[in-house]
């Protein structure tokens, strides 16, 4: 574990690969899915990069698997500061006080994400080379569908809980390149600005909190956005999901596809 926190690049693992597959977030369950994510970037032809918290439950052996087995070009585990994630979001204020642990998730998270365009920065440069496509994932986020990767100008967000109309997701999203430094670039921005007191609706799925909040800044920076229905679930059991388990994920996302499509 000392290792990894100060050795984050690994050369050795520099490939030719087009795409970037972003896990920011706890590890939690990422022990049960290496295999699904071992497939995903070989079918969507992506190196692996990591920025987590640290976390007591997590154990040396399970940081060799990851490396062992994913080969992540760059891995980092921070420890969290709430001063980490003032220049996004301000001081403390009464947003916080009100929302609690939500306002602290959503803090942390956006600057997970923010820590991307850093990471990104570095590692091209370091291979001299841009990469086409950046997927944006968490490590516990089971996911077993085909990516269409012959994209244009948009963002595409995995949509299979919560509202289209309302939120957007946190768990999956990508995007050209360029496309993505600008979106997640725009957080920043619009960071403060959606923090302070004046934000603070009375309506609660107004709230720019973590899904709601990334509405926001598609919004307010006219990023163009669109969903996808994959086969996917943020995976808590403490063990591989079995094929009864996706066949229920499955119908769940069928589910909620034809509700979306009667709907509009």
């Amino acid at each position: 574990m000392k290792e990894l926190i100060e050795k984050k690049f690994f050369e050795n693992n520099f490939t030719k690969k087009k795409n970037l597959l972003f896990f920011t977030g706890h590890l939690r369950t990422i022990e049960h899915l290496i295999k699904f994510h071992e497939k995903f970037m070989v079918n969507n032809e992506s190196d692996l990069a990591i920025t987590t918290w640290m976390d007591e439950k997590d154990s040396s052996e399970l940081i060799d698997k990851i490396q062992t087995i994913l080969k992540p070009v760059y891995f980092e585990i921070e420890d969290f500061n709430f001063n980490k994630t003032t220049h996004i979001f301000g001081n403390l204020n009464k947003f916080d006080y009100v929302f609690g642990k939500s306002a602290l998730s959503t803090r942390s998270q956006v600057y997970k994400m923010l820590r991307t365009l850093e990471i990104l920065k570095i590692i091209e440069n370091l291979q001299d080379k841009k990469y086409k496509i950046v997927f944006k994932s968490r490590p516990d986020l089971f996911f077993t569908s085909k990516i269409n990767t012959n994209i244009s100008e948009e963002i595409f967000f995995e949509s299979t809980i919560g509202d289209w109309k309302k939120d957007r997701s946190d768990r999956f999203f990508y995007a050209l390149r360029n496309d993505y430094v600008r979106f997640i670039s725009s957080m920043k921005d619009f960071g403060k600005v959606s923090w302070n007191e004046n934000s603070m609706y009375p309506i609660y799925d107004k709230i720019p909190l973590q899904e709601q909040f990334i509405k926001y800044c598609c919004e307010k920076g006219n990023f163009k956005s669109n969903l996808f229905f994959p086969i996917t679930k943020v995976w808590r059991p403490e063990s591989e999901p079995k094929f009864k388990d996706i066949i229920k994920i499955f119908f769940k996302r069928f589910y909620k596809y034809l509700v979306y499509v009667i709907k509009n």
